[in-house]
Parts: structure tokens; sequence; C-alpha cells
């Protein structure tokens, strides 16, 4: 269902938003002043006329005599045809719901999640959700020592439910995630098997790099159900630097604020951290060359962060999700396999910061990363 621009903006205002805004200053007598609705991503306001938008509403508000300020983040939600299945990596509706469930209002310590102000359903097949405006303290650039930190917030929170916490049961959390995720990539695999054939396509897939990819692809099947017979643990699902924030608790203690929690759902205990470590370079949040300590930083932190809930287990399953999940999520990225034409470079651009040939560079520069860390959970499943 799509999401008319003119409709929503009208929508937006009146009791509703003020009501908004007196639980954002948490003032009950608040009166709405002057606001404005702005684009948090590229394509903004253009872009609700398809399914999904996310704005920053901001304005002010009077209490008393004093004016205040007050910002949230509006995300608008919208059932497509192929995002309606409760099983699927995409379903539309998944945050909205984990939000409103409850699930993410006890996170273990150094964890966090954007405050939920509410949640509105305007129409069959939309949903309004209304969240805490997050802001990163510190500079976009993190040090290893951070990275590892995050990990040790999210080996905290996994762990929690491996060491006695009821993992939540709804159905619209169940497994299988990343089968899913994988199998909307047929189309792009073909494009990767044909890419060789293309000169001004093999410079950034070879045929070697290839043949590993496609070898990879070939056992899947074999990779996801080995994921899913470890012990699953409730995860983010998609804990990349964009969605995660640096920032301080309620006592001043250092905490990561985890955004974006659509993929969220059962997980073997390491992916979490594998999706972490998978998408870091490919979206400039580090360099190539820093890989290799940033897989120590993350795995180390994480095994901390476990050890931390009260998990006592053997490592090397965790590592193996972990190298499993980062290989498999984003080696299959076709960037490079076709040429770009207008609306993808104009993309890239919005989206990345960098030129069409510019990404297609830098996945070409990762895929021996990621078929490394593939060769290596491969190892470990050869040896259990």
């Amino acid at each position: 269902m799509k999401v008319d621009r003119t409709e929503l903006l009208a929508r937006i205002g009146g009791e509703r938003l003020q009501s908004i805004a007196r639980t954002v200053l948490g003032e009950s007598g608040a009166v709405l002043g002057e606001w404005d609705a702005v684009p948090l991503k590229a394509g903004g306001l253009a872009a609700l006329g398809v399914e999904r938008a996310l704005l920053l509403l901001q304005g002010s508000a009077r209490v008393a005599a004093e004016e205040r300020s007050w910002s949230v983040v509006l995300k608008v939600l919208a059932r497509g045809a192929e995002s309606d299945d409760p099983s699927l990596a995409g379903y539309w509706k998944r945050e909205a719901l984990l939000y409103s469930s409850g699930i993410l209002d006890a996170l273990p310590k150094g964890l966090g999640a954007p405050r939920f102000y509410g949640l509105d359903e305007p129409a069959d097949g939309v949903v309004w959700l209304w969240q805490e405006r997050v802001r990163e303290v510190d500079e976009h650039h993190w040090p290893l020592a951070r990275w590892a930190l995050a990990a040790r917030h999210l080996g905290r929170f996994n762990g929690a439910y491996l060491a006695g916490r009821p993992l939540p049961t709804e159905s619209w959390l169940g497994g299988r995630r990343l089968r899913t995720w994988l199998e909307r990539h047929h189309p792009m695999v073909r494009r990767i098997a044909a890419a060789p054939d293309n000169p001004e396509i093999s410079q950034w897939w070879p045929r070697p790099v290839v043949d590993a990819i496609l070898r990879l692809w070939q056992e899947r099947q074999m990779f996801c159900d080995a994921l899913e017979q470890l012990p699953q643990t409730f995860g983010h699902g998609d804990a990349i630097r964009r969605n995660l924030f640096a920032g301080s608790g309620p006592d001043g203690s250092e905490q990561t604020i985890a955004i974006d929690w659509e993929h969220a759902g059962h997980y073997a205990a390491g992916e979490e951290v594998g999706q972490t470590l998978s998408s870091a370079s490919a979206f400039y949040d580090v360099e190539p060359s820093d890989l290799p300590a940033l897989d120590d930083a993350l795995f180390t932190g994480y095994l901390a962060g476990l050890a931390d809930a009260g998990w006592r287990g053997d490592p090397r399953p965790v590592r193996f999700a972990y190298l499993a999940h980062a290989a498999l999520r984003n080696a299959f990225n076709a960037v490079g396999a076709t040429m770009a034409n207008e609306v993808g470079r104009v993309s890239a651009l919005q989206t990345y910061g960098h030129s069409w040939e510019e990404l297609a560079e830098r996945r070409a520069v990762l895929r021996p990363f990621l078929l490394d860390l593939a060769a290596e959970a491969r190892r470990l499943s050869d040896a259990r």
C-alpha cells in the first residue's frame, strides 16, 4: 500500500502531535507551537509515495511561560506485496509489533533502544511508529575499543537469552531470517555468474572470485542448517555501524543505542556481530586494511559480553556462526556485476556519498576477506 505525501502531512498535527510532544517533554500541559517535518534519508518526503518514509518532526511547545523545543522520529510503515509474511526478513510490521510488545523495555545494561512514544494505524496496512530521536554523542569514527565495547553490549544482550532469560516466542520473531534473506538473491547470483564474461565487469568480478562465490552459494543451505541447529538467542539482526550510536545510560555509563529493529528475531549466538563485521568496510566505517583488527576486537568483545551475561559455553560454535553469517550476508551483493544506470549512480551518491565506481571497487576489495571468513567457517564445520 502506498502512502500519499499530502495526506500524511495533513494528518500529522492537532491533538495527536500535541500528545506526542507532551510525551517527549514529559509535560502533560505542554501546548504545541510551530513545527516542521523533514526527511531523515535521501528521497525523504518525495519517497512518501512509496512504502516507507522516515521523518524528523521538530518544533516548540509552551510549558507555562516557557517555550521548549522537542523532536521525534516518525517511521511510516506500509504493507507491501512482498512484505506481508511474518516469516520473511522484510516483514513490514515487525518493528512496530516489537516496540508495542514491551520486549525492548528491559534490555541488559549497556544496550539501549530509542524510546517508544506511540503507535498509530491511520489506515489499513499503514503504521506510524513514533520514536526518540537518537544522536551520536561523539564523532562518527569509532576507534577499535569502541567497536569492541559495542560488541560487548550486544554480547550481553544475546547472552541473556542463553543464560536463562526466556526467548520471545512471537511468530513474527521466528528464525530462518538469514535463509529467507538469501533466497531473494537468486537474480543477483545469476548476474554474478555472468560477470566475468563482460570485460567491463571482470575487473571487479574476476573468475576465481566468482567461482568461490558460487561455491558458497551452493553451500548456503548447509550453512543455514548448521546455524539453525545451534542454540538460538534473540538478536537485533542488523547491528551495523549506522544502526549503532554511542550514548550514555541513566547512570552516566557508556551505552550503545541500537535503532532499526526490523530484522530482530532468533539467531545463533555470534550472528549478531557477524553482521557488524560484514558491513563495516562496505559502508566506509573502517578501511579494508583494518578488518583483521576489527575482527579480533568484535569477537573478543562479544565473547566478553556473553560471559558478562553468565554464558560459559564453547566459543567455537559462536565463532562459526559469526563467520558464516558475515560471509553469507554480504558476499552475494552484486555491486559491480552490471553497469550502473543514472538512477543507480544517483542512489550511490545519496546513500553512501561515493560514486558507483567507488562502491564497485570497495566491494571488490572486500570479497576476498569475506571468502576467507567463509573458508574458516567451513573448516570449523568440518571439524565438528
